[in-house]
């Protein structure tokens, strides 16, 4: 139950990263420099409980050999998926990660859901396709969108296990640190130069916000999952899609109803997965 409600918080603060990243590119910021600000503002946040908590290993860097590339390319298939599709459409489709994450889960670490954990994934990924009056049509008018966000749902799928392996080796307080700090770099080398050094960039108020929110969100993210099983932790994180819709609702006056029914089987799966 800790698991799933450290999740449940997880999916709160990015939920709102995901608005704060929209209003940039909104803004006309470039969709390289938006995905990569979070990471330095993030590990400085982070930086007292990475040092105070250190415990690297051979084996932390070895996986890290493993995850960082897949991350770097999940998060800039995901920017671009926000770029080239509504947020709502392209955020269900984000909803098929537990998916992937219970494939990999059950290769990689032999994680079995239960019947009930299966029911209850089943019914977030139903609610997710939902909430967003999922159709063909809207499938191939922002077809690109669609594509980049599966792949990111793929990449990260993969490495929500991964992530488990490295925090299981050290702990989530340091690997979220050392997390930002690798992402920072890593991200770093698909960002113009002169994204990086015009200070018009960093004067917007939703930069240092976005590196706020996702700390937190990382934070919480990398101790639910040590509490239950990866694809339970990637199912509750879909949560954020009820959020991000209503953000979406509000903020870029996209179209989105109905939310009633997804919600309850949102909620049904959340509870199913609280007893799996």
């Amino acid at each position: 139950m800790l698991g799933l409600f450290l999740a449940f918080l997880s999916s709160l603060f990015w939920a709102t990263n995901d608005l704060l990243s929209k209003r940039l590119l909104v803004k006309g910021l470039d969709e390289d420099f938006t995905l990569w600000v979070r990471f330095p503002i993030a590990f400085l946040l982070l930086t007292p409980l990475g040092l105070y908590f250190w415990d690297f290993s051979l084996r932390v860097f070895t996986y890290s050999l493993l995850w960082l590339p897949l991350e770097v390319l999940g998060g800039l298939f995901f920017i671009r998926a926000l770029k080239h599709a509504p947020l709502s459409l392209a955020m269900s489709f984000y909803s098929f990660m537990p998916v992937f994450s219970a494939l990999f889960g059950w290769l990689l670490l032999r994680e079995k859901p239960s019947l009930y954990g299966y029911t209850g994934v089943f019914l977030i990924m139903v609610a997710s396709l939902l909430i967003a009056k999922f159709s063909p049509r809207e499938l191939l008018k922002h077809r690109r969108g669609v594509f980049y966000m599966l792949l990111s749902a793929m990449c990260f799928g993969l490495n929500v296990v991964i992530g488990k392996l490295s925090v299981i080796e050290s702990n989530a307080f340091f690997f979220s640190w050392y997390y930002t700090l690798l992402m920072s770099f890593g991200v770093l080398v698909f960002v113009k130069p002169k994204e990086v050094l015009n200070l018009q960039n960093y004067r917007h108020k939703e930069v240092p916000l976005v590196g706020l929110f996702f700390a937190l969100g990382d934070l919480f993210y990398n101790i639910a999952l040590l509490y239950t099983l990866s694809s339970y932790v990637a199912s509750i994180e879909r949560f954020s899609l009820l959020l991000t819709l209503i953000y979406a609702k509000v903020f870029f006056k996209e179209r989105v109803e109905n939310l009633t029914l997804p919600a309850l089987l949102m909620v049904a799966g959340g509870f199913l997965l609280a007893f799996a």
